[in-house]
């Protein structure tokens, strides 16, 4: 697979973060890229955090277990996430390069 393409990005993207079945479909990158999701992680913490917080927004507002506006929320905040993701690795790829000083 080449190293610059998209379809790398997000496997190491996924990979991040714990969005692949690896029990049934190994990788080898999996070998060298961490679950930031994982349990004990800073991402795992901070998630769990989100949700609870997401729980009490929706008992305030009466709601029930979901709000359109909440999943919005959250849901272009992943777009965003990703995008500065795929973004950060182009960078490593261009300032790694040995012509950059």
């Amino acid at each position: 697979m080449v190293r610059k393409n998209y379809e790398f990005k997000k496997l190491i993207y996924d990979l991040m973060n714990g969005n692949l079945d690896l029990e049934n479909n190994s990788v080898e990158e999996s070998r060298y890229i961490e679950d930031e999701f994982a349990e004990g992680k800073v991402c795992y913490t901070a998630y769990a955090e989100i949700l609870e917080a997401y729980q009490r927004i929706c008992q305030r507002l009466g709601v029930g277990e979901e709000d359109g506006d909440v999943e919005i929320i959250i849901n272009n905040f992943n777009v965003i996430m990703e995008y500065l993701c795929m973004k950060m690795y182009d960078y490593g790829c261009f300032f790694s390069q040995p012509s950059i000083k």
